[in-house]
């Protein structure tokens, strides 16, 4: 009864107290029956107690038992059936919120469960009672449904009563066919139905008057921040007033407080809240009667949390936050404060700023000053506080609420609302049912199949219909908004209207108006006859009972719940059947309403026919004639899938279901599986075949398995097949039973009739085998499957990629055997004939053929290669490849899917030669076919196809596996191949290409590209400094754009990136080095990856390469890398490489390739053809018995050449395209070694050779090919191509071959143009290129006997001797004056000079006649090769002609003399001319050749006196203190926030700065200027360009010797600005300092990188940093007087006791603090004094955090770690001891003067700290980095004195910190 007076937010507490009392469930009960549980019992005393007190558990149980039963009586005795039934429709039914629905169904579960019987009976017709009324609650029944159902099925009094039995049931189904008769009739219903099918469903918003049930959902509470619900926010020094965006429920506040500031803490926090709507927050501020307390709460010292949980929750649209009462300190005003201009440090009285003038008091954010409170705790502007920050969250959610009503103004307020609410509903509903009306149309439009236009004008999106998409656009979003905007309004209105009559009611109760009360939680309406009900739930007055169809929906819901429920039972389910329940169902409900409810009624049918043979059967013929009716041929449609969906949906739900009713319904899958699958409708298929399928498939291969001895028993015996006819006519003895008594017989394992019976089984099936194989059948089984015709429709089913796949499923699933398996595999073996017309649709047919032949041993591969599959594939494949070649030669259409069937087979013979035994037996019968298909593909064009294209590459694959074997099997193929080319005809283009090619790639094969490979470009980190930039994109493709061919593009690349254009087109600037070696910029990089980079052990993917600047840091010691090795060296033997070549001569392989050759009559078709022969016989021509071979006369190999170098040169002087180019130096390439070989025959071949080639000239030409090849050489191709003329060239003499004719043609041809008088004279192109063709046919005469006879016929001519004469009567005489003369300058630059000696060289190698006659001329040529000339090199020709001279003694024998002539008077001259220089220096040679000095030489020295900076200066104007010393410098510097310890012992790390340089000193004057010019840049990206191109976000002040405090406060100022820029803190304090510092020395000592961020500086220019910020840090530490407290910080770390060392290594303040901060505190005796403490700490912090990077108390090993462990902190150590000694050696002051001798000492001193930074860097680098052992780092720092054995100081140390910890 209390509990229907209450709120619902009061309601939920006083539920769980009425269901903790009645069940006996208590959570200190609960926790420790939890704790009993989780221990273990360590003795058998223990044992025993346990057991002593499970008995009394069970005691107490019982005693509770009885108590709850008590209690129970007792509340239901108090309790009458009208309060009950209030109670449940109060908290069961109505309430919106689904805990307290939840939490009454325990309550009442409960009751139930302690009720006696007769009770329990009597609740029941209770909640029956309830029954009728869900109807009007939507889907908040849920709960009681569940409970009702539990509880009617649960109580067996109940169902034995056969009336009430059948008045439930009777009441169930009236309530479920008054909700179909209401959902059918209702006026949205077909509007609803469409809708569902055709957009995304959530929802009915077509509704007149909004249901409150459907539409009032329930909100959980979400953590939300406090200030971003605010819509106005203002501030008093000590409060925040918050006016919220509406009105919220709260049930948690989470206050976080960080940055707290001792001076001022929060004591005391008051929570106020207000439900009124203000209309300025200042009405708050100004009237406390508004505001509510919520509490108060106490807060302790630095305490940074406060979590609020309200008892209830409150309602609130405004809230107060007010720290009431603080912690104040008591030295806070003494307190020096910071100035928030200039940061210095002003005392708080009087609290203006002695260097700037403001008032320190003021606002730090908005500058504001707060006059009547001159330290308040919040600003009252901006509400910032700088003694703390807050972060305020809640767990809320938004609600409907309105003000109360408390006076006549209220009311008339409420009045006026109500109507503007109600005028806001009309215009709402008008939208809606405008939208309703624009649906319709849609719809109508969508049936009728009419063109839609988009509302919105574009096209659809996504391909859908835009009637569809206007559809779901207009109902999702405009309906749906309309009507929950609607709903809301009604809402309000109905809590309006409650709020009015509560206060009417209390106004006529009373006489006047009550006092002022509290705000409710969500405000309700009244409940129904009983006046106001504060608690009563909104939702619970329906405005239209029965006329929801959301709720009717639901309603149906519940009532298929219920009815499930009452199925359960068979005394229920049997008055269902009888009520015709199944006939209501599967009329009404089947097909209606959601997804999940189909389903539900499914099972429910499922249920109700649940061993009940009547009900299955009428309900099997229910199905079959839905079905029946919708596949006949006349009425298909394509919706046929969703017309029978439900039907099919019930059939297989019933399937699954097991009862004694199975065998019915499978009959009726069979019969509609055997009449579906005569349709040939694709649409019939993929909606009653498939589903037929799978439910067989589920029966085959069912999820629970059979036991084993029953799969043994089937698996042994026989098979026994059933006749499905027979079993679906319902025949005797064709049932299961019967099946299962013949295929499983029970018999005596040991019985001697059994193994008979075996036997006799076994040697019948052998025999039936045999017999069936020996007349053409296949086995029973198999033949049985092979009749099947819907099995091989189904398998290669084209239109349904399902049903092929459930037929492939349902055959592996029949493999549960090897019997089995092998029966399927010859099945499929047999429909291998059907992938070729099936073509895709054979996909999944050949996955299923794999999968089964899937082995690790290959044994069914083997097993259907030996049934000669393979031949059958080969002959399907050959099937497949003649189709296309028809194809080829009728049509130009191809399909797309073309060759898919090729594919597939091809694939398949690959997996069988996949087995190597398989390979080896049919490798000899596989190989022809093979190269027969890839041959036939390779000639298709027009059909080719990407499928094609892929299975060529199959074959080309198989070709190659069959082919890599041994040398013989390689010769082997190589002759087939050569028999297959005889097989195509000659105008085949195409074949004997590839013939070709896989004979050159067996005779040598060719090196594979290396792929893809990475780069890594790095700059070499001693050259850190003078480099710029760094390359970003690391890893480098070798794809990418720029990084290739060569090397030189690698560097191009890196200068482009880095900015470096001074060396981007200078190629000895920059050096790269891959493997320590440098490597030379035209190389390619594939090659130096591939010979050098993958060379090396251990390689990876990615090539570093390093570049550096050549010379920078002195010369180069790496070896150089100019070329690589090619791999062909001097003394590789070619007859060896390419000796498989020796097969062709054997098997008439030359003749092959000429005679395609002699064929080859078209130049522009053949030339691709030509190009491979050509190969392929160079690759011959390379082998003696090749060549031997080639030289036989009958073969005309010389023609046939020289042929197609004719047809090359016309091709190439008409196209021009360098393919004529090609074939031509081919064809010399070839001709050359053959004509060799055929001028070292006997001369009876040669001359034979000739005969023939001018008795029978190709194209029947009158000429020879001499004169027709000379004629060559005038054309423009030739003339312009290298390389082609000096092949002609070389093969010219050698046509002549002994002839006399042909000789005296070849010379009378050249001789007109050997006049080199008249060429001197008149110097034409012509005669210089016949010229140099000549040169070139000399030196390309041989040493022969013909070539005897050439020359000596030249002598004849007097063509030697004239050129002979030439040079005599050109060279001047050796007297005529000296080579660079006049004379010489115009002999030297006759242009048939150099012509004459590369012809008189020719001719005279290794013919002694010419040798002696040029020998006349030695002394001319002699002189002449000492002739410098750069255009013609005479020098060097005339040396050659000399060395060529020198086979014949006479003229060797002159020619030396002639040489030692010159020799000795050269070096005559030589001694004459440094006697003169000498003597001119005063120096003279004595008799023994000393050198002595004749008068001393006196020098004057010369002074002078060069003014310059010798200490630090700007970059930008080059000056510094010396000449500027007014003007402030400062350091730019790099800095980013980062966490100052990743070990620091807190779960949120402190977090500060670190700052980095590349020490460029700037004027703040000229970087101003510097910005002020590049307008149109940033201020540090223009600051970067001075800053050698480095990143830079700040400026360091130096104080300079005369600069002023004002001045280097301010630009420090300034600093700490750009500080708070770049990282978001302010914190100008020394610790920051510090930190930076430290943090700075870690990086020197972890060898991290200084550049990673900046890309520019090292540790030489942060080593120069380190004084300055020690510098700055020490100002801040005068000017804010920290002095006295941080050096007793210091001496307290010092006398720490070791077993504090370890915690403190976890601490942020810790020995690394601590050593930095002595830089600044310590005098250089104190450090010595101390620095052994350091140390100690230093390396038990090392050695703990080591151990664990999470705090620890103790160390766990007294043993001493690695040297690597202790280095970081040693170095750090030896860099603190190095600058201790640099900044304080020469400096004695103690206390507090030390800091201003400090600082006066950096200022004045730059240039000795400069040096002895450079000294400590070069320490750091050479000594202190190399030590490897505590022992060696001692010595480097002269630690030895007073460690004397370190490594036992070391072990000492860890031991005793251990033992003490």
């Amino acid at each position: 009864l209390i509990s229907l007076s209450l709120d619902e937010g009061l309601a939920p507490t006083i539920l769980r107290l009425l269901h903790s009392a009645l069940s006996g469930v208590h959570s200190s009960e609960e926790k420790e029956g939890k704790k009993r549980d989780g221990e273990k019992s360590k003795s058998k005393e223990r044992e025993k107690e346990k057991e002593v007190e499970k008995k009394g558990d069970k005691g107490d149980k019982k005693a509770k038992e009885e108590l709850n039963t008590s209690l129970t009586q007792l509340l239901l005795e108090s309790l009458n059936d009208e309060l009950l039934i209030k109670f449940l429709k109060r908290f069961l039914l109505q309430s919106n919120h689904s805990n307290v629905r939840w939490q009454c169904h325990a309550l009442v579960h409960s009751l139930y469960k302690h009720s006696p019987p007769t009770q329990k009976v009597h609740l029941v017709q209770l909640l029956w009672q309830l029954w009728p009324d869900i109807s009007g609650c939507g889907h908040k029944a849920s709960q009681f449904v569940d409970l009702l159902g539990y509880s009617t099925i649960s109580t067996p009094e109940v169902l034995s009563k056969d009336t009430m039995c059948v008045h439930l049931v009777h009441e169930a189904i009236e309530l479920l066919r008054c909700q179909n008769s209401m959902v059918l009739s209702h006026a949205n219903c077909h509007v609803y139905s469409q809708l569902a099918s055709l957009v995304d469903f959530d929802g009915y918003y077509l509704e007149s008057e909004p249901c409150l049930v459907c539409n009032d959902p329930e909100v959980p509470f979400n953590t939300i921040k406090l200030y971003s619900m605010k819509s106005e926010v203002r501030y008093s020094p000590n409060t925040i007033f918050l006016k919220l965006n509406g009105s919220h429920m709260f049930s948690q506040l989470h206050v976080r407080i960080n940055e707290i500031r001792k001076t001022k803490m929060i004591r005391t926090m008051n929570l106020y809240y207000s439900n009124r709507t203000v209309q300025n927050v200042i009405e708050l501020k100004n009237n406390r009667s508004l505001w509510l307390k919520a509490g108060g709460y106490k807060l302790q010292p630095s305490q940074t949390e406060v979590k609020v949980d309200f008892p209830l929750p409150i309602v609130a649209r405004n809230v107060i936050l007010e720290f009431a009462d603080f912690y104040e300190n008591v030295q806070g005003g003494s307190e020096m404060l910071q100035c928030p201009r200039c940061n210095a440090a002003v005392p708080a009285h009087p609290g203006v700023c002695a260097a700037c003038g403001e008032n320190v008091h003021q606002c730090h954010k908005c500058r504001a000053i707060n006059y009547d409170e001159r330290d308040p705790f919040l600003c009252n502007s901006c509400g910032f506080s700088k003694y703390a920050r807050f972060d305020i969250v809640v767990e809320g959610r938004s609600c409907s609420a309105v003000d109360p009503i408390e006076n006549e103004d209220d009311r008339q307020k409420t009045l006026s609302n109500i109507n503007q609410l109600l005028e806001k509903a009309d215009n709402v509903y008008k939208d809606l049912v405008q939208h309703r009306n624009e649906l319709d149309h849609l719809l109508v439009a969508l049936a009728s199949g009419a063109v839609v236009t988009s509302r919105s004008g574009s096209s659809s999106e996504g391909g859908v219909n835009r009637a569809i998409q206007a559809v779901a656009q207009l109902y999702c979003q405009s309906c749906k908004n309309s009507y929950q905007e609607l709903s809301k309004i009604i809402q309000s209105v109905l809590a309006s209207r409650k709020e009015l009559v509560t206060y009417d009611m209390k106004k006529l109760q009373t006489g006047k108006i009550t006092a002022p009360s509290e705000p409710t939680t969500p405000i309700t309406p009244l409940s129904e006859g009983e006046g106001v009900s504060l608690s009563f739930p909104l939702s619970a007055a329906p405005l239209s009972e029965g006329n929801c169809f959301g709720c009717a929906s639901s309603t149906l819901e519940h009532c298929i719940t219920v009815l499930k429920a009452l199925a359960f039972k068979p005394e229920t389910r049997k008055i269902l059947v009888q009520e015709n329940l199944v006939e209501e169902l599967v009329e009404f409900n089947l097909r209606s309403g959601s997804a999940e409810l189909q389903k539900d009624v499914q099972r429910l049918l499922c249920q109700l026919t649940r061993d009940n043979p009547a009900a299955t059967q009428d309900l099997n013929e229910f199905i079959t004639q839905r079905v029946m009716q919708q596949i006949k041929p006349q009425r298909i449609s394509p919706n046929l899938t969703s017309a029978v969906q439900p039907e099919i949906q019930l059939l297989t739900a019933s399937i699954a279901m097991e009862d004694s009713c199975w065998e019915e319904r499978l009959k009726a899958v069979m019969q509609l599986f055997r009449k579906s699958r005569s349709h040939k409708s694709p649409v019939v298929m993929a909606a009653v075949t498939m589903p037929c399928l799978k439910i067989l498939h589920s029966l085959i291969n069912p999820r629970v398995s059979t036991s084993k001895s029953d799969i043994e028993k089937l698996t042994d015996s026989t098979e026994v097949l059933a006749n499905i006819r027979k079993w679906l006519k319902n025949e005797p003895d064709t049932g299961f039973e019967k099946w299962k008594e013949s295929a499983i017989r029970e018999e005596p394992i040991d019985s001697d009739a059994l193994r008979e019976k075996k036997l006799a089984r076994k040697y019948f099936q052998i025999w039936m085998d045999k017999t069936l194989k020996s007349k053409g059948s296949s086995p029973l089984t198999l033949a049985i499957l092979k009749q099947a015709s819907w099995l091989k429709v189904m398998l290669f089913n084209a239109s349904s990629r399902a049903a092929r796949r459930m037929a492939c499923n349902i055959l592996y699933s029949l493999c549960n055997g090897e019997t089995r398996q092998r029966q399927i595999l010859d099945l499929l073996s047999c429909f291998l004939d059907q992938v070729g017309s099936a073509g895709e649709a054979s996909q999944e047919f050949l996955e299923l053929f794999q999968k089964l032949m899937q082995d690790n041993t290959g044994r069914w591969k083997l097993y259907l290669a030996r049934r000669n599959i393979l031949l059958q594939i080969g002959t399907l494949i050959s099937k497949e490849i003649d189709y296309l070649l028809k194809l080829e030669e009728t049509t130009l259409n191809s399909d797309l899917s073309q060759g898919y069937a090729l594919q597939m087979l091809t694939a398949l013979l690959k997996s069988f030669l996949a087995v190597e035994s398989i390979k080896c037996q049919y490798k000899s019968q596989l190989v022809g076919r093979v190269l027969n298909g890839y041959l036939s593909l390779k000639r298709l064009v027009t059909q080719r196809t990407k499928r094609i294209d892929e299975c060529q590459k199959l074959l080309l694959q198989m070709l190659e596996t069959l082919t890599s074997g041994t040398e013989e099997e390689r010769k082997e193929f190589m002759a087939v191949c050569v028999q297959t080319l005889t097989r195509f005809p000659m105008g085949d283009m195409v074949t004997p290409i590839f013939v070709f090619e896989q004979l050159c790639n067996i005779i040598h094969p060719e090196e594979e590209d290396v792929g893809e490979f990475f780069l890594s470009l790095e700059k070499d980190p001693q050259q850190e400094e003078f480099l710029q930039g760094r390359m970003q994109g690391n890893p480098y493709s070798s794809r990418e754009a720029g990084l290739g061919p060569l090397m030189r593009d690698v560097k191009n690349k890196i200068c482009t990136d880095c900015e470096l254009v001074a060396l981007l087109e200078d190629d000895t600037g920059m050096e790269l080095l891959v493997c320590n070696k440098i490597i030379s910029l035209d190389l390619p990089v594939k090659e130096v990856y591939k010979k050098i980079w993958c060379a090396q052990p251990n390689h990876g993917q990615r090539m570093k390469v390093v570049y550096r600047m050549r010379g920078l840091l002195g010369d180069a010691t790496e070896d150089m890398v100019e070329k690589l090795d090619e791999g062909k060296g001097n003394d590789v033997d070619e007859e060896e490489v390419y000796m498989m070549s020796a097969v062709l001569e054997k098997c008439h392989g030359l003749d092959a390739i000429l005679t395609r050759l002699s064929h080859a009559r078209d130049f522009i078709r053949s030339h691709g053809l030509i190009s491979a022969a050509l190969k392929l016989l160079g690759y011959c021509a390379k082998v003696k018995i090749n060549r031997q071979y080639l030289v036989q006369p009958q073969l005309n190999t010389l023609n046939i050449l020289l042929g197609i170098l004719n047809m090359a040169l016309h091709y190439e002087q008409q196209e021009s395209n360098g393919i004529g180019a090609a074939v031509a130096q081919q064809v010399l390439s070839v001709t050359e070694p053959i004509l060799l070989e055929s001028s070292s025959q006997q001369r009876v071949i040669v001359r034979t050779i000739s005969e023939e080639m001018n008795v029978k000239p190709l194209e029947q030409e009158e000429d020879s090919r001499l004169p027709m090849l000379l004629r060559h050489i005038e054309s423009p191709f030739v003339q312009s191509n290298l390389g082609v003329r000096e092949g002609l060239m070389h093969i010219i003499p050698f046509l002549t071959f002994g002839d006399p004719k042909n000789m005296t043609v070849l010379l009378k041809h050249f001789a007109p143009y050997l006049d080199f008088e008249k060429f001197d004279s008149e110097k034409t192109p012509e005669n210089s290129l016949y010229l140099d063709c000549f040169c070139v046919v000399a030196n390309g005469i041989g040493k022969d006997e013909s070539s005897e006879k050439l020359k000596d016929l030249a002598i004849e001519m007097k063509l030697t001797p004239s050129a002979v004469e030439y040079i005599g009567n050109k060279t001047p005489s050796k007297g005529s004056g000296r080579f660079d003369s006049t004379e010489w300058s115009e002999c030297v630059s006759l242009p048939s000079l150099p012509h004459v000696l590369k012809m008189l060289t020719g001719l005279s190698q290794h013919h002694s006649k010419t040798q002696l006659m040029v020998c006349e001329v030695v002394s001319q040529l002699h002189l002449l090769e000492q002739v410098s000339s750069t255009e013609h090199h005479i020098g060097t020709l005339a040396e050659k002609l000399l060395e060529t001279m020198r086979t014949n003694p006479t003229c060797d024998e002159k020619i030396r003399e002639v040489r030692e002539a010159t020799r000795t008077e050269k070096k005559k001259r030589a001694m004459e001319m440094r006697a003169k220089e000498l003597g001119a220096l005063g120096f003279q040679v004595n008799a023994k050749g000393q050198l002595i000095a004749k008068t001393p030489t006196a020098f004057k020295d010369i002074e002078s006196e060069v003014i310059e900076e010798t200490g630090i200066r700007c970059c930008i104007c080059i000056e510094g203190y010396r000449n500027q010393p007014q003007k402030i410098l400062g350091i730019y510097t790099f800095t980013k926030k980062v966490t100052l310890d990743e070990f620091e012992n807190k779960p949120r790390k402190t977090v500060g700065y670190s700052t980095v340089s590349h020490f460029n000193v700037v004027h703040y004057e000229c970087h101003s200027a510097a910005i002020k010019l590049a307008r149109g840049r940033d201020e540090w990206e223009s600051a970067t360009l001075q800053n050698a191109n480095t990143r830079c976000n700040g400026i360091l002040p130096i104080w300079g010797p005369q600069v002023s405090d004002s001045a280097f406060a301010s630009s420090l100022a300034r600093h700490n600005g750009y500080l708070q820029e770049c990282t978001g803190l302010y914190d100008p304090s020394f610790r920051s300092y510090a930190h930076d510092l430290r943090l700075l020395l870690l990086r020197f000592s972890h060898e991290t990188s200084f550049s990673a961020e900046t890309g520019g500086g090292g540790p030489q220019s942060n080593m120069h940093l380190i004084p300055y910020i020690i510098h700055v840090a020490l100002y801040v530490i005068d000017t804010t007087r920290v002095y006295q407290r941080e050096e007793k910080n210091l001496n307290n770390f010092v006398i720490a006791t070791p077993d504090k060392w370890i915690s403190s290594s976890y601490e942020l303040e810790g020995p690394l603090h601590s050593i930095t901060v002595s830089l600044l505190i310590y005098t250089l005796p104190q450090w010595e004094e101390h620095k052994l403490m350091f140390l100690r700490q230093l390396i038990v912090l090392a050695h703990a955090r080591n151990t664990s990077s999470s705090p620890i108390k103790n160390l766990p090993s007294p043993e001493p770690a690695q040297y690597t462990v202790y280095r970081p902190v040693l170095i750090m150590f030896a860099l603190v001891d190095g600058m201790h000694r640099i900044l304080k050696k020469s400096l004695s002051a103690t206390g507090a003067e030390l800091l201003t001798t400090m600082l006066e000492y950096i200022r004045n001193n730059d240039v000795a700290i400069g040096e002895g930074c450079d000294k400590l860097l070069a320490k750091y680098q050479e000594e202190i980095l190399p030590a490897e052992s505590f022992e060696e780092f001692c010595d480097v720092i002269d630690l030895l004195s007073v460690i004397e054995n370190p490594n036992t100081f070391l072990k000492e140390l860890i031991a005793s910190v251990a033992s003490q910890s």
